[in-house]
């Protein structure tokens, strides 16, 4: 492999690992406030399933 080659596999893994490093650090460190709007999968309203009321029968 030429020089050229190396050059560009070390700066391609560089960005990939630097990229995925700041991914992981701003979903981990999410402060109070933004983590208290996220909601589980379950409670998102996507107004597509018409919801039944329960009756006492």
């Amino acid at each position: 492999m030429t020089a050229g080659g190396y050059i560009m596999m070390i700066g391609s893994w560089v960005f990939i690992i630097a990229l995925a490093w700041f991914c992981m650090r701003k979903v981990l460190t999410l402060r109070k406030a933004d983590a208290e709007n996220i909601k589980p999968i379950y409670e998102i309203d996507t107004g597509d399933v018409e919801k039944k009321e329960e009756t006492d029968d």
